[in-house]
């Protein structure tokens, strides 16, 4: 009996080794969320400062260390677009005070009712809170405004982490939306004497 050659055998194995591996999707790119296109507040303040209050504890429940843009980073952004120092002295401060986003399982039939049906398998909830701050020269808050914002979603079994990506894009977006029609009500009604 002849047997084939070690190469064949080989090369065989190679194959159906890598047919066997699963090439995983390619990992979605969501736009940036920027706010340069909105006006920036011109502030007659020496210099702004942006402070993170909040501590991601990067692990379950929270998820926002694995979003693609994080209500806490959205936030950064926000304050960096929007926020500018023109004056000579005096400070602005912008704090994220909280900011996390935390996965909900939701209850799921798994008797035979559910084979038939397209449950929702997870909540997520994302909330956010900041502070806007104007400091004399010795740090003490001349004014002060709160803004807070919060959004859940829930994603259906079978949801792929694109599309859970996308999921958390949006409820970011959404809640920055939020945060950002707070935040021009609220500089317009306390802060507009600090407006140049």
């Amino acid at each position: 009996m002849r047997y084939p050659p070690l190469r064949l055998i080989v090369a065989a194995l190679f194959v159906s080794v890598l047919a066997a591996c699963e090439m995983p999707a390619p990992q979605q790119q969501v736009p940036q969320l920027t706010y340069s296109h909105l006006k920036p507040y011109q502030l007659d303040v020496g210099r702004l400062e942006v402070v993170t209050e909040y501590r991601a504890p990067l692990r379950e429940p929270n998820i926002e260390h694995i979003m693609p843009v994080s209500p806490e980073a959205a936030a950064k952004r926000w304050a960096q677009d929007r926020l500018q120092p023109m004056g000579r002295s005096g400070a602005a401060r912008f704090i994220i005070r909280s900011a996390p986003v935390v996965e909900v399982p939701l209850k799921v039939d798994t008797g035979v009712a559910g084979l038939f049906k397209k449950q929702q398998e997870a909540r997520y909830d994302a909330a956010l809170e900041v502070v806007f701050q104007i400091l004399d020269e010795r740090q003490f808050p001349q004014a002060e405004i709160v803004a807070r914002g919060a959004r859940s979603r829930t994603v259906p079994e079978g949801t792929t982490l694109n599309q859970r990506d996308r999921i958390w894009y949006e409820m970011t977006e959404s809640l920055m939306h939020d945060l950002n029609g707070q935040m021009e009500g609220l500089i317009g009604q306390y802060m507009a004497r600090w407006l140049l």
